[in-house]
């Protein structure tokens, strides 16, 4: 029996000659060959010969359970399928140990995102977060009247609890916190962070967004703020299966509150993932060895990169994520560029971060990939900064 066909139509290995499936038959077992050739990620669509390290998208792939499932009911897209999101909903919950009215589904997280700052923008309000973060919720919330209050970020480019505590006023409406931060990839101490969320005023809204959580030392069970939501009503969680689980093209995430705040975002509900999604995100979910192999993979690389920058004396700050946030030296835009015209794609600083302009211009944001694309990034990388 051939492997199931992943969604751009290729079977993985077989149509790979340069990986000398004749040798690897020889030297191991066929069950062995056939799960090594289902671990095989896909390729982006473009085909425009970038190695893309821009958007913290997983090359490793995802689960070939969840490749398996969507093919099997693919041509059912002609029926809303309505039962598949509900399915999902129930799996959720039952990992996330909550009832079914504390999730609801989207499109990645970002929908989650958009919709509480739609729901609690307006005129005074505020949001107190760090700088440099994830923006997505702060530029909505700013565009609909409200106020960003941001706080630096400490000496190790990890969270200031105290000095965010300060920054809370009667008119903060939301505390949003990104978990490893985007982009420092920080990891907050648990500890710290739990007793945080348990202090802050009980009606200011703490957003926990948790999308690279699952890749970070401990995982979730050792560091999600998930617990808390039947202790604390004031407190959502935002998930995606885009980061870890590897399906940011096919878009399925999830907020986990209590329905009291869920229901504060309902009138601004963009939408459950496409059924096909959800059938993939459930296998995803229910594929813990599959994800525990790739959070290693990820640990691997991220390991693999900042013993390299410590070779070549590159300041980083401490990795907990899918991507490393390093001090290179030179001017962002110009690094991008560089590495742009050597096919490379990164990210540098965003002016819209609550920064002042020019504070972090000698910084950038590296996606972690295959071992192969870093080792092609780091040799671009020592060339452009003269370290051959």
């Amino acid at each position: 029996m051939l492997p199931a066909p992943r969604l751009d139509n290729s079977f993985p290995i077989m149509n790979r000659p340069s990986l000398h499936l004749g040798r690897l038959l020889a030297a191991s077992s066929l069950a062995a060959v056939f799960a090594f050739s289902l671990a095989v990620a896909g390729e982006p669509t473009a085909n425009d010969g970038f190695i893309r390290l821009s958007s913290n998208e997983n090359a490793f792939g995802f689960t070939p359970k969840a490749s398996a499932a969507m093919t099997a009911v693919l041509e059912s897209g002609n029926y809303y399928n309505r039962n598949n999101v509900s399915d999902l909903v129930d799996t959720i919950a039952d990992y996330e140990k909550v009832p079914t009215d504390y999730i609801l589904p989207t499109a990645g997280s970002g929908p989650v995102l958009l919709m509480t700052a739609m729901a609690y923008a307006k005129p005074g309000a505020n949001v107190v977060t760090a700088a440099p973060g994830y923006t997505q919720l702060t530029r909505t919330f700013l565009d609909l009247g409200g106020e960003i209050k941001y706080v630096p970020v400490d000496e190790t480019y990890g969270y200031d609890f105290k000095a965010m505590s300060r920054a809370i006023d009667e008119n903060t409406a939301i505390v949003y916190i990104c978990n490893p931060n985007n982009p420092t990839g920080r990891l907050a101490d648990p500890a710290e962070l739990r007793k945080f969320v348990m202090t802050v005023p009980k009606d200011v809204l703490v957003f926990m967004d948790e999308a690279y959580l699952e890749l970070s030392t401990g995982g979730l069970p050792a560091n999600s703020m998930a617990p808390l939501v039947k202790a604390r009503k004031n407190l959502i969680i935002s998930r995606t299966f885009s980061k870890a689980h590897g399906m940011a093209g096919l878009r399925a995430g999830y907020g986990l509150a209590n329905p009291e705040v869920l229901n504060n975002l309902r009138t601004y509900y963009q939408g459950t993932p496409a059924f096909i999604a959800a059938v993939g995100a459930r296998e995803a979910l229910l594929d813990t060895a599959f994800m525990a192999a790739n959070a290693a993979k990820y640990a691997a690389v991220r390991a693999h990169v900042c013993a390299e920058f410590d070779r070549m004396g590159i300041t980083y700050a401490k990795p907990e994520g899918a991507f490393v946030w390093f001090k290179s030296g030179m001017k962002d835009k110009e690094l991008v560029a560089k590495l742009k015209e050597k096919g490379i794609l990164i990210s540098g600083s965003r002016a819209d971060a609550g920064v002042p302009e020019g504070t972090y211009e000698l910084w950038a944001r590296v996606s972690l990939g295959t071992q192969e694309q870093m080792d092609r990034f780091l040799g671009e990388l020592a060339n452009i900064l003269g370290q051959t």
